[in-house]
């Protein structure tokens, strides 16, 4: 495996998280706690190596620059400061629900 595999590698572990946070969801809809903590400590830890691996790919690889003009220039940039605020937005939120949860802390 290369760097440039990576890209895929990180399609493929957001998505399994995605996947993993859903299901944990129908869990807890359900009663099946065990079930819900089950798949959101996978989920967490599928989305940590997913974090790892994009950042190693992008210290290897650098800024790739996006080439295309027209309307879909402005579009792609709104999009991703967008993306970019959530992502880091959701770092800090996920590690405090996380530990929150592992505490028991429960809201209801």
């Amino acid at each position: 495996m290369t760097v440039h595999d990576l890209p895929a590698v990180n399609a493929t572990l957001n998505a399994l998280s995605g996947v993993l946070l859903f299901v944990g969801y129908l869990f807890i809809r359900s009663g099946r706690v065990k079930q819900h903590r089950l798949c959101m400590l996978s989920a967490f830890a599928t989305s940590s190596v997913f974090l790892v691996c994009y950042l190693i790919y992008h210290a290897q690889v650098g800024s790739v620059r996006f080439t295309r003009e027209g309307f879909v220039r402005p579009l792609y940039f709104t999009i991703l400061v967008t993306h970019v605020v959530l992502a880091a937005t959701i770092v800090p939120l996920a590690v405090a629900t996380l530990t929150l949860a592992l505490k028991r802390r429960f809201h209801q």
